[in-house]
């Protein structure tokens, strides 16, 4: 059994963004991405922080590995930004297909930068998983208001940058083991950058509080950094081009979810989609 844990990890790293996503959709109709980053940075590193000092699962003073996750809290207020307004502005279902294109970011980094070598399943696997969100996310959202196709660019960019960082983490986790003591460090990075950063980004967007929001936007923080610790826990765990793959099942927990809580009718695209990406997780799974 303890074979399949990092798939298992990765599978709930998924359904967590899945319903970290439909909250924030939720909560962002009385506010907006950049309040809903604040939050969830401001959670992030307030809450893991306390674990980790309450715990004192602490790793050895090591400059490197902590170099490594503050960098990487410097990038991720762009990917959160990026992925809260493709939420916002294109509904959770269809910018969570875009979002979770990152597997071909992050197979094909791995493979041509840090050299590993994936199985001819595990590729196939791959490619069944990224063709499966597609079809099954992308669909009309009643509640979208993007009017345009550039607005398709947030959540592809904010899935290249992903691609490229979940190499870097399971590289930094190499070095030291400590997913949730570096979850809290990335979130303290990044909450220090986002609020070094407010002023200019006041000029474009500021953040709206209210508490109608404070609901929905706390509750998609908190299931937004579980998904960040699996999300670190499950590189530490196996390769990227493993568990890469299956955290972009997050679009078909989305439109389950749909079908559950909004009763959306089930489509060719649904069942399609949703048997692609079955066969894809269970092929990168089994692979050897």
């Amino acid at each position: 059994m303890h074979v399949f844990i990092p798939q298992i990890v990765a599978v709930a790293c998924s359904m967590s963004y899945a319903a970290s996503n439909i909250a924030a959709r939720l909560g962002m109709k009385h506010s907006n991405p950049v309040t809903m980053t604040l939050v969830s940075f401001t959670t992030q590193t307030v809450v893991l922080g306390v674990y980790v000092l309450v715990s004192g699962n602490r790793p050895p003073l090591s400059y490197f590995p902590a170099i490594l996750f503050m960098g990487i809290g410097l990038i991720m207020p762009i990917i959160r930004i990026l992925s809260y307004t493709g939420v916002s502005t294109m509904g959770a279902s269809r910018s969570v297909a875009l979002r979770s294109s990152h597997p071909l970011f992050g197979s094909l980094f791995a493979i041509f930068v840090l050299r590993e070598e994936p199985t001819p399943v595990v590729l196939t696997g791959t490619m069944l998983v990224v063709a499966g969100t597609f079809l099954i996310s992308w669909q009309s959202d009643g509640a979208a208001t993007a009017k345009g196709w550039w607005y398709a660019l947030y959540p592809l960019s904010a899935g290249a940058i992903t691609g490229l960082v979940q190499p870097v983490v399971r590289y930094g986790l190499k070095s030291s083991d400590y997913p949730i003591f570096f979850t809290a460090l990335v979130g303290a990075a990044s909450l220090a950058f986002s609020l070094t950063l407010l002023p200019l980004v006041k000029k474009y967007q500021r953040p709206v509080w209210g508490l109608q929001a404070v609901k929905g936007l706390l509750i998609a923080s908190l299931f937004e950094n579980l998904g960040f610790v699996l999300f670190i826990a499950s590189f530490g765990l196996a390769p990227v081009a493993t568990v890469s793959p299956i955290i972009a099942l997050s679009p078909m927990w989305v439109v389950i979810a749909g079908l559950v809580i909004f009763h959306k009718r089930l489509g060719w695209q649904t069942i399609i989609g949703t048997v692609s990406t079955v066969i894809g997780t269970i092929a990168i799974t089994l692979a050897p």
